[in-house]
């Protein structure tokens, strides 16, 4: 799985729990120039396993959902 596009990608991942959540951080991950300035704090929360994001029960994100994120950066976070 190669990730390229945060609309097509990334998004779809997040879920509005995970948006609600992250809201009240000043975190919005429903505006791709938030996710795409923060996108190595997300990612370094993503693979935190002591503090997985998303929470459980509803995360963490599996291995290749991390690697979709991680080829999305690879790639240039493209809109």
């Amino acid at each position: 799985m190669s990730c390229k596009s945060y609309a097509s990608d990334i998004r779809p991942k997040f879920t509005d729990e995970d948006v609600d959540h992250m809201n009240r951080f000043g975190l919005d991950l429903n505006d791709f120039a938030t996710v795409k300035d923060n996108a190595d704090e997300i990612l370094s929360r993503l693979e935190d396993t002591d503090r997985p994001m998303p929470p459980r029960p509803r995360g963490p994100w599996s291995p290749e959902w991390i690697q979709c994120f991680k080829d999305w950066i690879a790639n240039g976070k493209l809109p």
